[in-house]
C-alpha cells in the first residue's frame, strides 16, 4: 500500500425508498498529486488545492469504475 491515499465514496441508490444502495470506494496514491496527505489536510500547505484535486479524483473514479449488469 502507498504511504498515503486519497479516496472518494460513490453511492447509487437502487430503489425509490432509498433503502438499497450500491457503494463503491475508489482510492489512489496521493503521491500522484505531488502532495502528501498532511499537505492537503486542514492547515496543510496545499489545503486550498484540495477542492480541485477532489473534483478531479471524483471524475477519474466515474470514468474508471464500470459496472456490468450482466
Amino acid at each position: 500500500m502507498p504511504e498515503g491515499m486519497i479516496s472518494v465514496r460513490l453511492v447509487h441508490l437502487l430503489d425509490q425508498e432509498k433503502r438499497k444502495e450500491l457503494m463503491v470506494i475508489y482510492s489512489e496514491n496521493v503521491a500522484k498529486t505531488g502532495f502528501t496527505v498532511s499537505d492537503l489536510q486542514e492547515g496543510g500547505k496545499a489545503h486550498d488545492r484540495w477542492p480541485a484535486i477532489q473534483e478531479a479524483l471524483v471524475q477519474r473514479a466515474k470514468q474508471k469504475i464500470i459496472i456490468d449488469p450482466k
